[in-house]
C-alpha cells in the first residue's frame, strides 16, 4: 500500500477528506499532538502533520494511480484539490514505514517526554524514543522538537511534540 501525497487548499483538508469518502480511494490526514497554553488554559491539540496535503493509499502503480485519480477528478470537479498531470508525490516504503511507526491507529503522532542530562537529550517515552540523533533543535517553551526526516527524497524538518523535564 503506497501513500500518495495530494496537494489541497490549506485549511480545507477536512472538506477534501469528506469529498473523498464517496470515491473509490482511501484517504487520511496524518496529525501530530501539540501543546497549547494561553494564560492559565493548557491543552493538547491535534494539528496536521502536512498542512495542505491529504494522503491517499493505493496499491496501483504510480502512473495508473495518477490516471485513475485524475479521471475521478474530471468527473467530480473541485477547486480544493490540485491536479498533477503525470504523477503525484509518494513515500518510499522506508519513509512510509518510518512515519507509520511514529503514529497510533488514528494516524496521530503523540508527544514524547524526555530529560536533559548534562546537555544531552534522553527521550524516556513516546514515538521519538531512540531517535534523539534526528532532533536538531528543542523549543522548551513551545514544547516542540525540530526533527529531521526524509520525505519524498527530500530532507525536511517537522515540529513534533516534546516535553523536556529537568533531570533530577
Amino acid at each position: 500500500m503506497r501513500w500518495n501525497f495530494i496537494e489541497v487548499e490549506k485549511r480545507h483538508e477536512e472538506e477534501v477528506i469528506e469529498l473523498l469518502r464517496s470515491s473509490p480511494f482511501t484517504a487520511f490526514l496524518p496529525k501530530k499532538q501539540r501543546y497549547f497554553k494561553k494564560q492559565d488554559y493548557v491543552t493538547v491539540l491535534d494539528r496536521l502533520l502536512f498542512p495542505g496535503t491529504v494522503i491517499i493509499t493505493s496499491d496501483l502503480p504510480q502512473d495508473e494511480f495518477a490516471s485513475q485519480f485524475n479521471t475521478w477528478l474530471e468527473q467530480h470537479p473541485t477547486e480544493l484539490i490540485h491536479r498533477e498531470a503525470k504523477e503525484y508525490f509518494y513515500l518510499s516504503n522506508d519513509e512510509q514505514h518510518f512515519i507509520a511507526s511514529l503514529m497510533d491507529e488514528h494516524k496521530v503522532i503523540h508527544q514524547s517526554i524526555g530529560i536533559l542530562d548534562a546537555k544531552r537529550l534522553i527521550i524516556q517515552s513516546g514515538p521519538l524514543k531512540g531517535l534523539e540523533n534526528r532532533i536538531k533543535k528543542i523549543d522548551r517553551h513551545q514544547r516542540t522538537a525540530q526533527v529531521q526526516f526524509q520525505i519524498c527524497g527530500q530532507v525536511i524538518l517537522l515540529y513534533l511534540g516534546l516535553i523536556v523535564k529537568p533531570s533530577d
